[in-house]
Order: C-alpha cells, then structure tokens, then sequence
C-alpha cells in the first residue's frame, strides 16, 4: 500500500490522513532485498534510516543501485498490521504526530486483545503503520533519506530510480522499490497531490505543486499524454545551503563568493544560468545570504525554493504562471524592496526585474541557458527591443553553473562567470586559471556605485572575512550580522 489513508472527518478536529478506501489498507508491503552478496559487486555504502538499512552498492552489471531493506514481516505481523489498519480506518482519531498515532494503536490493540501481539513487534508495526497512514508508503524511507535529491518514475513498470548527492558521478541510481501496476502508481500520484492540496485527472492530467515538506513535485498520470503515470520529486533542504559550505564542496570559489558580495551591496542585477538540476536555485539562494540581514529581499517564485529564514524582512510571493507571477512582482515593487528576486524567469515576469534595475532595487534571478547567447536569445523572445536592451546593458554578472563530468567524477561547480561591457560579454573567471576579476569592468562599477575608493582592499578583506568563516547557515547568519554592526 502506498500513500495515506482516507479516515473519517470529525466535527472542529483540523487534521486528518486522506487517502484511498479500506480495500487499500489491508495489504502490508515490505521492500527487501534477500540475495544482496549475490547481486553486488562492490558496497559503496550502508547506513540506516530509521529502522531500514540503506545499501548503496555496484551490481555485478555495473549499474549502481541504491537498496532497502525494510523490517522482514512474518504472517503474524502481517494479520496484526491488517487488524490494526482496518480498525483505525474505521475508526475518528485526529493523527497529528507520531505520539497520536501511537496512542490509537494501543488503544485500539486493547481493545481488539492484541496488547502481546503489539508490544512483541512495537517499533516495526508503529514503522509500517506510520509509513502508510502519515508517511510516503514504499516511497517513505527515499523521501525521508537527507541524501537522496531526486525521486524519479518513469515508467510503473520499472523501477524508481533517486540522485544522490554523495554519488552524482552515476547519475542515478536504480532501486528495488517498485509499483506492481499502473493503477498502483495512479494512485500514489493521487496521494501525493491530496498532500499538496491539489488534484490530478483525466481532465488536468498534469500536477506541478508542493509537497509539506516543501519538495516539489511535477507528475503526469499517464493517459491521454503519455502510456503510464511518471513522477519528479526534487527535494529541498528545510535549510539552505550556506555559502561555505558550497565553498569548502568546491562548488564556488571565494574569490566569487567575494564578488557577489559587493554585487549585492551595490545593488546590481546578476543572473545564475545553467540547466536543468545544476544546482542554480541552491547557489543563488546562498548568495542571497551574503547581503545585508536588515534588507527587505522579496522572493517571487512559483514553489518555495529560495529561503532566508533567518531574515526578519524577508518576503515570499507565490504565483503560479506567468501572469500571476508578473503581478506579484508589481506588488513586491511597491513594498519598496532592497531586493527583488525572481526564482526563474520563464515569462512575462522579466518586465518587473527591469523596472527593479530602474528603480535602484538590488535584483537577480536564475535562468535555463548555457552560454551568454542563450540567455540574449532568450531576453530577447521575451522582451521588447527597449526592455532588451536595458536590461541586458544593466545585467552586472552572469555566473554559469553546470554539472560536467570529470573522468569517472561529476562535479557539480561555477565554470564561468561572464561581465558585460557594452556589447561584449567577458570572462572574468574560470576554475584553476588566473581570474581577472580586480582588473574587471564591475570592480570599477562597484568603486563609484559603493563609493569606495578601495574597493581593491574592500574586496580583499571580504575574502579574508570568507575564508574564516565557520560552515553552517547560522554561523555565516552570525558573522554577517557582526560585519554590518547589527
């Protein structure tokens, strides 16, 4: 059984599991892997989350696979699980945390004489009975594993494949959880939308949303736009990744880091570019962190990626197309904002980071485009001539962002990043070659837009300030509050 179950609703009680009918509810499914000396060759890692094994291994094929192994079950589990659940389904119980969810199955396990029975399989019963009811069913423990970045389906009929960020030199890696049936996946996909608050039909065969736990989902359910129900699930840290963080992970170097600094003192607009999982959203989210803690930074964004959640003045606006989007940008304008960013521009909503670039605001943004000509085109297709032009006059940085291969490594980093000069993009720095960044264009735009005739020596003591600071969100929070003498 995968996702939650459908309990009924009582009068003035707030939160209830919604999911399928009692018929869903009877079958307890346990993800094992039996034969594991027989099918790797190599064991890359093992570790648990919660009470289920996590083996991350290299089959004897040369496909990496990421396994499970859940409790194992026997019929006794099995015909208590089925009691228990068939019981609490039928039953008015407000579930609101682990602790609720463990009072109804004792009290409900009293009442049905299978106290022994309870107590003799406690942690596995309260495990499987709150993956199902609260949790993620079969996909519960990949959900809730710190490791896994990305959740993908496919095809029901083949195996669910995560991204690891401790293993990203393979791309993917192949589990052993499996849906039995396209109805089976049909049916999660439904449950993952009641989560989000939304619905998935034939009639709107597409979901694009949030789940609680703020990862974002984007699902099909198959018929009429494809021949089986798939999934994406991107999972986004509660806590952003700090920028030494990505500095120590070799993602950024800190002579950037130091630039996009002063960038955001001066108030110019920047863009990160790059494609589709590279790591865009977690770099320009910490590059927001170095900025001033009493700034009023706006996000506009469809899902909530970007977070400061340290800032007082920080402000979120949600939209979810082009329309909405553009007109919570013109809401955010008027809030007067030191900052406004744009998650990623797709659309119309590029017109209100111009007027921000008139205005004074500081602005930034993210973009799908590889090379500076990209972005122009794309500026372009979305922009009138003037618009364009002003923008793309005003555009300080580009940094580009790429997950390349590097022998048997994927490394996830900044490549390039780009200064416009006129009508000339230019590098200003590439990794392990001698950067041009003090000798740049935007240094002398910085010294009259900071009005610092140091700023050489300005930028040298952020590097110095960088390089001592401690890993940790709170940490760089901290010493950012210390360096603006708040």
């Amino acid at each position: 059984m995968c996702g939650a179950l459908l309990l009924p609703r009582k009068k003035n009680e707030s939160s209830f599991i919604r999911g399928g009918n009692s018929s869903n509810v009877k079958q307890l499914r346990s993800i094992r892997i039996e034969n594991l000396n027989e099918l790797c060759l190599e064991v890359l890692r093992k570790y648990n989350v919660n009470l289920v094994e996590v083996i991350i291994c290299i089959d004897k094929q040369g496909v990496a696979r990421y396994l499970i192994n859940e409790p194992p079950i026997n019929l006794e589990l099995q015909k208590l699980y089925e009691s228990l659940m068939e019981t609490l389904y039928t039953s008015y119980f407000s579930l609101e945390s682990l602790e609720d969810l463990k009072k109804a199955l004792e009290k409900l396990s009293s009442e049905l004489n299978l106290e022994n029975l309870l107590h003799k399989y406690y942690d596995i019963v309260i495990y499987y009975v709150y993956r199902d009811v609260k949790g993620y069913g079969i996909l519960d423990v990949v959900l809730r594993d710190e490791g896994v970045e990305d959740i993908e389906l496919s095809h029901w009929s083949k195996p669910i494949t995560v991204v690891h960020r401790d293993f990203l030199s393979y791309e993917a890696l192949m589990t052993n959880i499996q849906f039995q049936s396209d109805e089976e996946a049909r049916n999660f996909i439904d449950r993952l939308a009641i989560k989000c608050g939304k619905s998935i039909s034939i009639r709107k065969p597409e979901l694009h949303a949030t789940l609680p736990e703020g990862f974002r989902i984007a699902a099909t359910i198959g018929e009429p736009i494809g021949s089986s129900p798939t999934f994406d699930i991107r999972k986004l840290t509660a806590v952003p990744i700090d920028i030494i963080t990505l500095i120590k992970q070799g993602v950024v170097d800190h002579k950037v880091a130091a630039l996009l600094w002063l960038v955001n003192d001066a108030k110019l607009f920047y863009v990160v570019i790059g494609g589709s999982g590279s790591g865009k959203t977690t770099l320009l989210n910490a590059f927001l962190q170095l900025s001033n803690p009493n700034w009023k930074i706006i996000v506009v964004q469809d899902i909530p990626e970007i977070k400061l959640p340290l800032r007082p003045r920080f402000i979120q606006f949600y939209g979810e197309d082009s329309e909405e989007l553009l007109q919570r940008c013109i809401t955010a304008l008027r809030y007067r904002p030191d900052m406004l960013v744009v998650g990623e521009v797709r659309g119309k909503e590029i017109t209100a980071l111009v007027r921000a670039v008139a205005s004074g605001s500081g602005s930034a943004t993210t973009f799908h485009a590889s090379t500076p000509e990209e972005y122009e085109m794309a500026l372009r297709g979305l922009l009138s001539q003037d618009l364009y032009t002003m923008l793309s006059l005003n555009t300080a940085l580009m940094i580009y962002v790429s997950r390349m291969r590097r022998g048997y490594r994927v490394e996830r980093k900044i490549w390039k990043v780009f200064e416009k000069v006129g009508d000339e993009w230019r590098e200003i720095f590439v990794p392990d070659k001698v950067d041009s960044i003090l000798k740049s264009y935007t240094i002398k735009r910085l010294s009259k837009r900071l009005l610092r005739d140091d700023i050489e020596a300005e930028y040298e003591y952020r590097l110095k300030v960088l390089e001592n600071m401690s890993q940790g969100y709170e940490s760089v929070e901290r010493i950012l509050r210390r360096f603006y003498g708040i």
